[in-house]
């Protein structure tokens, strides 16, 4: 089912598969910084098969069907949208055990949100975090932008975001330089995680996984999992799409047994 819900002041499009109870967790998508609820393609409905597990997957602002971005944006994001667009989602929906799944930008706001909301989240996949900007991300991001203006990766975004992508895109591209986004913010958030975590990276990633990879292991403390694939880059969950739910299964089963 898909509706619009306002969170954080903003008409943000949700697209709900199952139900929520308050017996099972329910899994929380959280898309990475370009992309939308069309972008995940089937990997939601994959996961609620495999898991059994009702999921909620939604467009950030200014993504998508979403309410358009007003820039320029104060603060960090990844620290805005950890907070009470996710408390306002969990309200609406009846939320109380969320897994949240998050990709890229969304894998930074998993792993920030549990010490937000140590009461609501039971477990967090976090698929190639951008926790740090360092020599291998900008350099992504420099072809990133180098594509979008030779007009190749703007055709591709333009079907999912529509009038909205120019703005999007500059947003996202101008972050590196941004004073309020600091290159080593997040220690305390990620030290206070509680619940189990699963973190996956892609071997390939065009953006750099091991500075990532090696901030989360420094800073969860809680029960983590660490799984890199040989094959995948930055989208492990399309490019490997088997061995992802099945990991995630498997991790879900394991921590979250009674839960």
């Amino acid at each position: 089912m898909e509706q619009y819900v306002n969170a954080a002041g903003h008409r943000i499009n949700t697209l709900l598969l199952g139900k929520v109870t308050r017996e099972q967790p329910t899994l929380v998508f959280i898309h990475g910084g370009l992309d939308c609820i069309g972008m995940w393609r089937d990997f939601p409905e994959q996961l609620h098969r495999a898991t059994g597990y009702s999921c909620l997957v939604y467009d950030r602002w200014g993504h998508g069907k979403s309410e358009a971005l007003v820039p320029p944006r104060d603060g960090d994001p990844r620290e805005d949208e950890a907070g009470q667009p996710l408390a306002d989602l969990f309200a609406h929906f009846g939320i109380e055990k969320a897994v949240l799944v998050g990709h890229s930008f969304g894998g930074a706001i998993s792993l920030i949100a549990p010490g937000l909301h140590p009461s609501r989240i039971v477990a967090v996949v976090s698929i190639v975090p951008q926790l740090l900007f360092h020599d291998e991300s900008r350099a992504g991001l420099k072809a990133a932008v180098t594509a979008y203006d030779e007009g190749k990766l703007r055709d591709k975004l333009i079907p999912f975001h529509g009038d909205k992508t120019d703005t999007l895109f500059r947003n996202w591209a101008a972050m590196a330089d941004k004073p309020t986004t600091p290159t080593q913010p997040y220690e305390h958030y990620l030290e206070a995680v509680r619940c189990p975590v699963l973190a996956i990276f892609g071997k390939q990633d065009n953006y750099g996984y091991l500075p990532n990879m090696s901030f989360v292991q420094a800073h969860v403390h809680s029960t983590l999992e660490i799984f890199e694939l040989d094959e995948a880059a930055h989208y492990p969950h399309l490019e490997t799409p088997a061995q992802v739910t099945t990991k995630i299964t498997e991790f879900l089963g394991a921590r979250l047994e009674g839960a």
